[in-house]
């Protein structure tokens, strides 16, 4: 998805929406700036595969959705040094001759704005229609697998994740509250029990995602930073503990209540409005759905809470990635947990 925008004051809308607009259809730039620019794209590529964090990224985007990764599917390096200046230009002003949705906040009247755009923004009379949006989907597994790559790092980085289906509204509530629960926050289960309880990880997190737009898909993610020689200790509690997620009235209590505050004082500003309604027809969802929600978090229960942990999360297949030193890390030890395979760094970036 594209989007080009501009603000500033109502009564130079007209000459800055000429500007803008000429800037798209016409743009300037020349080859010396371009050939520094791949410079910086290429050196980054290269610090990339020395990074951890890029590392875990690419890792478990690679074990998510294998050969359809969007690292792998990036434009390889051969393909940017050869990219010209005039292909680049003429990518922007492209995008005008598709089918577009303009959304406007400020105080012209609708009439006003209307003769405007007309006026300065002229379409052809028959746009295309845009591409099908793309839905990644993880790849198929039965079992849990492990990816590992071995790198000499500070501490091991470790993600576990598996998918759910796709964007359902009836789980939105429940999935906001199990994450605030469960996996958001210092006073979180994972973060109480892994870190100040077990003393296992330094960072830990988890959350059940719902996709971000109609039919696009649900994933359960977790991610911990584990001191390298306690990475199978860290990953087997992180396992259990999504699997028998501990029960705490008083907890489950204090998450609805944050999530009630939130929904009587998280107000949408009047900029807010169109960028919230549009992101609600990207869900196929007719209209603002925080009333509905906010009903409903008054009479949820535990009982709900953990009908979804049982229907949502527990006892899944898992794909489990991650980055450490495979000297210190107890290999043999993570195939209690499944297959375990180790990754070359070359497998997961695109030349």
């Amino acid at each position: 998805q594209s989007s080009i925008s501009i603000s500033g004051l109502d009564e130079q809308f007209a000459p800055t929406l000429d500007l803008m607009l000429d800037l798209v259809r016409n743009p300037v730039a020349d080859e010396p700036t371009l050939e520094e620019l791949k410079g910086i794209i290429l050196k980054s590529r290269e610090d990339q595969k020395e990074s951890p964090q890029a590392i875990a990224r690419a890792l478990y985007l690679y074990n998510r959705y294998g050969g359809e990764s969007p690292m792998l599917e990036s434009m390889t390096s051969a393909e940017i040094s050869a990219t010209s200046l005039d292909e680049l230009l003429d990518l922007p002003g492209d995008l005008l001759d598709y089918k577009h949705t303009i959304s406007y906040t400020g105080s012209m009247p609708l009439e006003e704005l209307v003769t405007v755009l007309r006026e300065h923004h002229s379409v052809n009379e028959s746009l295309q229609d845009t591409p099908p949006y793309r839905f990644r989907t993880a790849r198929d597994f039965e079992e849990t697998e492990i990816y590992i790559v071995d790198r000499e790092t500070a501490q091991a980085q470790v993600r576990i994740e598996y998918p759910d289906g796709t964007f359902d509204e009836d789980l939105s509530l429940m999935a906001s509250i199990y994450n605030n629960y469960f996996g958001s926050g210092m006073s979180s289960v994972v973060f109480q029990e892994l870190r100040e309880a077990r003393a296992l990880a330094y960072s830990a997190a988890a959350s059940y995602a719902q996709g971000g737009r109609e039919n696009a898909e649900n994933l359960m993610l977790g991610a911990i930073g584990s001191q390298t020689d306690k990475t199978v200790d860290a990953v087997s509690a992180f396992v259990d503990l999504i699997d028998n997620m501990p029960e705490s009235t008083e907890r489950f209590d204090e998450s609805v209540s944050s999530l009630l505050n939130r929904y009587r004082t998280s107000k949408l500003s009047f900029r807010e409005v169109t960028g919230a309604v549009r992101s609600w027809e990207r869900l196929g969802l007719e209209g603002d759905p925080r009333r509905a929600r906010y009903q409903q978090l008054q009479q949820v229960t535990m009982d709900d809470l953990l009908a979804f942990q049982r229907e949502r999360v527990k006892d899944r297949p898992k794909l489990i990635s991650i980055v450490g030193d495979t000297s210190v890390i107890d290999v043999d030890a993570l195939s209690q947990f499944g297959a375990v395979r180790e990754v070359q760094v070359d497998e997961i970036f695109v030349d």
